[in-house]
């Protein structure tokens, strides 16, 4: 087979039943990071081979399980001998340095250093092109900290050319989004027993999780302050977990009691750790249908399913071009919104929103015309 011919694969995942059967280890395995083919939208040409040079399709790496974001390379002429890496390593996937995406797929098959001893390291493809290595995962030392996974104890390796790996385990990715957002059994329980085992609930038991401080182009709601404000007034938290060391976020997600956010990736890292007794709304900012993710997470995680707060009237994105849904703004019924937070416990009985002016929704979508250096244009309803 050669990247050219049609890929009709498909990955079983059924999140209540468990993976079962343990990493498979190959010899001399060489890694092929880039490959001729290039990319193809979101897929792109990377692949694992055996000693024989035969293509490993185990090395498919999935963001879906209809089928993976990989495409299968030819294997290459080498001008030169690859760099060989000695000792006995786990294959990771593919690297991304979006948090999110890092969390749903990088971490995807960590669940079986459970069933290996004696690693040395975990090898992943890498997603951009970095002169230097380590570039690739610096930022991300932290998570695997958190994890006990610290350098002194593990190697991380995301090479740039190709590589011979003398000893390497494949296991199936047991996490990722839509289908595979549930986690197998083994991944789950592997990330509740070991993500943040050191670090103790520390935080308010009352959480606002913002996105008002990200940029622009994330997407968002407009006058998120408002929201802000008026949670705080409540006696919530306001929190932006990228202005937070990572043992920060996640010492406030054990101590919350209540959470409180709009749908957004650091959703993920909360599921993973909050208290089955911690009550969690997500108001939907739209269009995508990214809420359906954290609401399915958080069900199977936890154990109960959060409130879904469904109160959009519109977004905004720029006039004259493609909407590009993960970056629109959205507008949010407020009084909806606060009624919702009433019913199930988040606001004090009585508690009632006013809706924005007209002027303040006007200055709102001004500055944020501003932020992003183009008029804006309103599509209602949920697009």
């Amino acid at each position: 087979m050669n990247a050219e011919t049609p890929i009709d694969l498909s990955l079983y995942f059924d999140p209540e039943r468990p993976i079962g059967k343990p990493p498979v280890w190959h010899e001399e395995v060489t890694l092929i990071p880039w490959a001729a083919e290039g990319d193809r939208g979101a897929r792109r040409a990377a692949g694992l081979f055996d000693k024989t040079w035969r293509f490993l399709p185990e090395g498919h790496c999935w963001r879906y399980a209809s089928g993976p974001i990989t495409i299968e390379p030819e294997f290459p002429d080498l001008e030169q001998e690859p760099e060989r890496i000695e000792g006995r390593w786990l294959f990771g996937g593919l690297f991304y340095g979006h948090f999110g995406h890092f969390l749903c797929e990088t971490t995807s098959r960590l669940w079986a250093l459970d069933q290996l001893e004696d690693i040395d390291g975990i090898v992943f493809y890498p997603k951009n092109q970095l002169t230097h290595e380590r570039r690739h995962y610096r930022h991300q030392l932290p998570f695997f900290a958190a994890m006990g996974l610290t350098e002194d104890k593990i190697q991380f390796r995301v090479p740039q050319s190709p590589v011979i790996i003398e000893n390497l385990a494949i296991a199936e990715p047991g996490f990722g989004i839509e289908t595979m957002i549930q986690g197998r059994p083994e991944y789950r329980a592997f990330m509740q027993a070991n993500l943040g085992r050191d670090i103790a609930p520390e935080g308010p038991e009352d959480l606002y999780i913002s996105r008002s401080k990200l940029p622009s182009k994330r997407g968002s709601v407009l006058m998120e302050e408002v929201i802000e404000e008026r949670m705080e007034k409540a006696g919530y938290t306001v929190f932006h977990p990228q202005n937070h060391e990572l043992d920060t976020q996640i010492a406030a997600y054990k101590a919350a009691r209540r959470i409180v956010s709009l749908d957004a990736s650091s959703l993920h890292l909360a599921a993973m750790l909050v208290r089955p007794d911690t009550k969690v709304a997500i108001l939907n900012r739209g269009p995508t249908n990214n809420i359906e993710d954290y609401m399915a997470q958080f069900t199977r995680w936890q154990g109960r399913a959060p409130t879904r707060i469904e109160a959009l009237q519109g977004v905004w994105y720029p006039e004259g071009r493609r909407m590009k849904k993960r970056e629109t703004h959205a507008t949010l019924d407020l009084p909806k919104v606060c009624k919702a937070l009433v019913a199930d416990g988040f606001l004090p009985a009585g508690t009632a929103w006013r809706a924005p002016t007209k002027a303040q929704l006007d200055k709102a979508v001004s500055e944020m015309s501003e932020r992003m250096e183009a008029p804006l244009q309103f599509l209602a309803g949920e697009a």
